[in-house]
């Protein structure tokens, strides 16, 4: 459409544990459900704590060409960067001193890739986990590197607080079971999709969809919200509409509700 606002609405999609299955890949139903949706005048993005570098192939996929990428950090469109944010090098230097203490390993990334200060047997778990190749091992490139978004590699949500207190101009929070996202405390999805509607003039409605807490600030920035099955309780209380899981066909019944497709 050649004016953003022929567009019914906006929709972002967190990808793990929502639009992607329990492989972190796109079941063929979803494939075509999103390009359904954006023939139906719905503009898709997607909404990750990932980074912008490692979603060419669902993007591929999908038709898919805006992404809020490391938790509203790095935002990308049609190829192009419209918004990305440093982590200032004093804060992770601050974090590093905090982890170190609790023998944790921290992921850094930045515009073209990511990698870990050490890696431990539980970086290793924690990368299995999501299905990504393996990261290199740099102890000091964050010196000389901008760094966007950071990970403490973690499967204790206690330790959130423990950061929150060590660092506290950093926002922290328990992405997955095995990592804790990390971006500068104003910026989250939320924020990512208020730039989204700013740098398009968009008017209209946005939906969101998701299952983690790093999406509870998209929630509140959305005007509908879908919380899938197997989303965590604090998103679901904070849903128009609970899907099924994402493995039980959540993303397309989601559609169907809200008349999408």
């Amino acid at each position: 459409m050649e004016n953003i606002n022929d567009y019914k609405a906006l929709a972002f999609f967190d990808l793990d544990g929502t639009l992607l299955n329990a492989q972190s890949q796109l079941d063929q139903e979803v494939i075509d459900g999103v390009h359904r949706i954006r023939e139906n005048g719905i503009l898709p993005f997607i909404a990750t704590g990932r980074g912008h570098f490692e979603l060419d192939a669902i993007m591929e996929q999908t038709g898919i060409t805006g992404a809020v990428a490391m938790n509203g950090q790095y935002i990308v469109l049609d190829g192009k960067t419209i918004y990305k944010e440093e982590i200032p090098t004093s804060s992770v230097q601050k974090l590093l001193q905090a982890s170190e203490a609790q023998r944790e390993a921290l992921s850094f990334y930045d515009s073209h890739g990511y990698w870990v200060n050490a890696l431990t047997d539980f970086a290793k778990k924690a990368y299995a986990y999501t299905h990504m190749p393996m990261p290199e091992v740099d102890a000091t490139r964050y010196l000389s590197q901008e760094v966007n978004m950071l990970l403490v590699l973690t499967n204790q949500l206690s330790q959130v607080d423990y950061y929150k207190e060590s660092v506290p101009e950093l926002n922290f929070f328990m992405n997955s079971p095995s990592s804790i996202d990390v971006t500068n405390r104003t910026t989250n999805k939320g924020t990512g999709l208020l730039h989204v509607k700013d740098v398009l003039g968009f008017e209209g409605d946005t939906f969101a969809f998701g299952d983690g807490r790093n999406d509870l600030d998209l929630f509140k920035a959305a005007d509908y919200r879908t919380a899938m099955g197997n989303s965590v309780s604090e998103l679901k209380e904070l849903a128009d509409f609970i899907s099924t899981e994402n493995t039980n066909h959540g993303i397309i019944n989601a559609f169907k509700h809200w008349d999408l497709m």
